[in-house]
């Protein structure tokens, strides 16, 4: 698994915790931070990795969800 924050920059960082609100994966570097942003918050502050953001639904037409029921 990789650094969510360093692959938004192209960067292939691995990937040591995961974020507590979100489940990202977090470098060294990122982790650091983001315990020192929750840390100075509530403890139900929200994290900073946007990561519903990035993601990119299929589009759903007719024609292909006629062709995932037949196959």
């Amino acid at each position: 698994m990789l650094c969510y924050s360093c692959a938004e920059q192209g960067v292939h960082q691995p990937a040591v915790a995961l974020c507590r609100h979100c489940t990202a994966g977090l470098c060294m570097d990122h982790l650091h931070e983001t315990a020192a942003h929750l840390a100075s918050n509530s403890l139900l502050a929200d994290c900073h990795h946007d990561t519903w953001a990035v993601m990119e639904l299929p589009t759903v037409t007719d024609d292909n969800l006629r062709a995932q029921i037949d196959a």
